[in-house]
């Protein structure tokens, strides 16, 4: 997969940078083809905005965005553990660590407390919770089921690839939650998601570590983590720190509705511990 990587915050691009950074993430596997000119046809600027906004993210060039293009295929997932082996001066164990600290403080700045509370309030007030969890997401998936499940919340996960998405999906309408975790790039299940949300009327939220995408515009709600650096090893301690989060918040929300259950699962503990000891 070919990896697109900005050198600035997307919050400083201009409309017309946006615009040009949107279509080269929707066609990053067909750039190392296209001119200056297909682009600026592509995003809707002109050749000029094109030419300028190479220097603005961080390249002498279109060549040497291409060229950045070229070398990113190689970023496999052997190549990002052996990264994380060639770099480690000190204990691995440590390393680790003071990354994930990293992804936490970077998260804490990008996630916005007002998509936060009122994902908590969808969450809380959903007829249904549909999750969708690919790839190495799916723990984070189940996460969310085993954390939402046992206070009375159920959550059902969704298929990750292919036709069998349509299985749930069917069912999702008004009142409804689908949530998703969307890393790195976007998919067509995820555009199946979100095209089917403006017929259906159920409300998508997005979890994502990727600052511009068309999944942003088009999800209601967005919640922002980081995992590391692109290239990098990713972590996924940020995105699990914040389905705790999710899950304690929406637990206070629901009060002794929710308390009660998690009493009664103590109780069901108690009473069976001899059959169905811990």
């Amino acid at each position: 997969m070919t990896t697109v990587q900005f050198q600035i915050p997307i919050e400083q691009m201009s409309k017309s940078q946006q615009k040009i950074a949107d279509f080269i993430l929707k066609s990053a596997e067909r750039i190392p083809f296209f001119t200056e000119e297909d682009i600026a046809a592509g995003a809707g600027v002109s050749i000029s905005t094109v030419s300028r906004f190479w220097q603005a993210v961080g390249y002498a060039n279109l060549k040497a965005f291409k060229k950045q293009l070229h070398e990113s295929q190689y970023a496999t997932p052997a190549v990002k553990i052996q990264q994380v082996l060639d770099h480690s001066e000190s204990d691995i164990m440590v390393q680790m660590l003071d990354s994930a600290a990293a992804n936490l403080k970077e998260t804490k700045q990008r996630l916005q407390s007002d998509a936060y509370q009122q994902a908590v309030a969808q969450l809380c007030e959903a007829r249904h919770i549909y999750v969708h969890a690919p790839g190495s997401a799916a723990c984070l998936g189940q996460l969310l089921q085993f954390r939402l499940n046992r206070i009375g919340i159920v959550v059902q996960l969704m298929a990750e690839s292919g036709h069998a998405l349509h299985e749930k999906l069917v069912h999702a309408g008004k009142g409804d939650v689908v949530l998703c975790f969307g890393f790195v790039r976007q998919s067509p299940e995820m555009l199946v998601i979100l095209d089917h949300a403006e017929q259906a009327g159920y409300t998508t939220i997005l979890v994502t570590d990727v600052l511009v995408s068309e999944l942003i515009d088009r999800s209601d709600i967005v919640l922002q983590v980081d995992r590391g650096e692109r290239e990098a090893f990713h972590s996924l301690v940020a995105p699990m720190v914040l389905i705790d989060s999710l899950a304690i918040s929406i637990t206070g929300l629901r009060g002794e509705q929710a308390i009660g259950k998690l009493q009664q699962l103590h109780h069901m503990r108690k009473q069976y511990a001899a059959l169905l000891p811990k």
